[in-house]
C-alpha cells in the first residue's frame, strides 16, 4: 500500500512538473505572439502611412497638372514624365501592400521552424 502510494505521489509530482513546463511555454509562445502582432500592427501602419502619402501626391500632381497651376503658381510638366510618375508610384504601392501582406500572412506554416513537431499519440493536454 505504501509503495503504491509513493507511487502515486511520484506520479502526481511529475504530472504538476510536466503541467507547470506546459504553462511556461505556453506562456512564452503567448508573449512571443503578442511582441510580433504589435510589430506587424506598427510596420502595417508604417506601410499605410507611406502608401497613403504616395497616393495622396499622385492625386496632388495629376490635378496640378490638370489645372495647370501649384499653389498659385504655373505649374507644367511633360506627359511622359506624368505618366512614369504615376506609373511607378502605383507599382511601388502595390509592391509595399504585397511585400507587407506577404509578411503578415506567410504562406507555410511558421510554427515548423520553431520547433520540431511533436510524434503522434503523445497527449500533452493533461
Amino acid at each position: 500500500m505504501q509503495t503504491l502510494q509513493g507511487g502515486l505521489h511520484r506520479e502526481e509530482q511529475r504530472t504538476q512538473q510536466q503541467r507547470q513546463l506546459d504553462l511556461a511555454r505556453r506562456t512564452e509562445e503567448f508573449n512571443q505572439f503578442r511582441a510580433l502582432y504589435r510589430w506587424r500592427l506598427w510596420i502595417g501602419s508604417a506601410v499605410f502611412l507611406i502608401a497613403g502619402t504616395w497616393l495622396v501626391a499622385d492625386v496632388v500632381l495629376t490635378l496640378a497638372v490638370g489645372w495647370g497651376t501649384l499653389n498659385g503658381s504655373p505649374f507644367r510638366l511633360e506627359s511622359s514624365v506624368v505618366i512614369a510618375f504615376l506609373t511607378t508610384s502605383t507599382a511601388t504601392v502595390i509592391g509595399l501592400f504585397l511585400v507587407f501582406l506577404r509578411w503578415l500572412y506567410p504562406q507555410g506554416p511558421e510554427r515548423s521552424a520553431e520547433r520540431p513537431e511533436e510524434p503522434k499519440g503523445t497527449n500533452q493536454t493533461d
